[in-house]
């Protein structure tokens, strides 16, 4: 089985590579960064850092790489596709336009060996599958030559990976001579939504095809108690003064906020929007492994990192902290953790309360007046409680 890697960042060098290779796949690499992709070839593998309950190196052989910014890009990269068994997107929702000029290409130039060929697109982006398939049909000279040729698919990448250097972690590089330092953690499950995919999809470590009704529910979880949380907690230890996102689990305070979050509030959401889905037993388990990997001293998951581009943890085209906060007040709860966290995001970006009613302005009418009442008195406790730690976050909780 062969396999395109579009992105070799940390998901496509920390997850995706690693299921596939031990699969047997034979497995191509496209990317911009020319050193990458020359020590690549030139090594004929990778390492990069897992992280379980010890850093372990783990080494990937059998991979090439084409570099998306060399002269014969469209003829290598268009041979690589239509070969191919899958191709994924690691790329990055930014990296969208691009990538779907790529695609375009390839769909004008070839017939491929699969018709329609699976897509996976594993960018962190609410259904990047239909943000790419409209940037596929937006750089294609006659979007007729689509018809038949790609399947975008959605999947969870809810293995956490950064992209490092050798700097800012004393780790094993990728390969010799770079200065690129992978770190991802020991999690396996690669869930797709199989509703979108033209079958059979090939088997690979990790799979794990769901219906169309599992899939909304676990890519609810993802966005809301994996992404949800973990915005939460970096954006209260950024105010905290916290560099790592293990000193949140060690502050009582704001771990207090983040099990709130966690197994209250969009626990109770989950159960409720996906009963025939998921039970409390479930969220239990899920919430407690989460958790802990969340916070894990070894992965060293940095606040700078969870609070990257914060803005957007607010908005509506990602909305993990208010669209979360909205999916709770749906389902009967009271979101006040995730308010918390809202209020974080405008004190971080030095946006005033009076702003409040405006940000949120793109949630369900049913549940916004009271949002938006839950994050103005939020803001007030969180500004209480920056200038005066004996003011206690907890006490907003009750």
């Amino acid at each position: 089985m062969e396999a395109v890697i579009l992105g070799a960042g940390g998901v496509g060098l920390g997850f995706v590579s690693e299921l596939l290779c031990r699969s047997g796949w034979q497995v191509t690499l496209a990317d911009i960064d020319s050193d990458l992709v020359a020590a690549i070839n030139r090594h004929g593998s990778i390492t990069f850092n897992k992280v379980g309950t010890q850093i372990e190196q783990i080494q990937l052989s059998g991979l090439n790489a084409i570099d998306l910014s060399g002269p014969n890009v469209h003829q290598e990269l268009t041979k690589a596709i239509a070969a191919a068994d899958l191709v994924f997107t690691a790329a990055g929702a930014g990296a969208f336009p691009a990538v779907g000029k790529l695609l375009a290409a390839a769909a004008e130039s070839v017939d491929f060996a699969h018709e329609p060929l699976n897509v996976l697109c594993c960018e962190n982006h609410k259904d990047a599958a239909a943000a790419l398939r409209e940037a596929t049909e937006q750089a294609i000279s006659n979007p007729e030559l689509l018809v038949g040729k790609f399947e975008f698919v959605n999947t969870i990448v809810a293995r956490m990976c950064q992209r490092l250097t050798t700097g800012e972690r004393d780790l094993p590089p990728v390969a010799p001579g770079l200065d690129t330092v992978i770190v991802a953690e020991d999690y396996e499950l690669f869930p797709i939504d199989g509703s979108a995919a033209a079958a059979p999809v090939p088997e690979f470590a990790g799979l794990h095809i769901l219906s169309e009704a599992e899939f909304e529910a676990w890519d609810h979880r993802k966005l809301y108690a994996h992404n949800g949380v973990h915005a939460l907690l970096g954006v209260l230890g950024k105010l905290a003064g916290h560099t790592y996102m293990y000193e949140c689990r060690r502050d009582s305070e704001l771990d207090g906020v983040g099990r709130r979050a966690m197994w209250e509030e969009v626990g109770g959401a989950l159960v409720s929007a996906h009963h025939q889905v998921f039970t409390h037993a479930d969220h239990s388990a899920f919430a407690e492994d989460l958790y802990a990997r969340i916070t894990s001293e070894l992965f060293a998951d940095t606040t700078d990192r969870a609070t990257r581009n914060s803005m957007r943890m607010i908005q509506s085209q990602d909305g993990r902290l208010s669209k979360a906060a909205e999916f709770v007040l749906r389902f009967g709860g009271q979101p006040r953790a995730l308010a918390l966290g809202i209020a974080g995001v405008m004190v971080l970006n030095d946006k005033p309360q009076q702003q409040i009613a405006h940000l949120l302005d793109y949630i369900d009418p049913a549940v916004r007046a009271e949002e938006i009442a839950l994050t103005e008195e939020a803001f007030v406790n969180l500004l209480a409680w920056q200038q005066d730690p004996a003011q206690k976050l907890s006490s907003f909780l009750q």
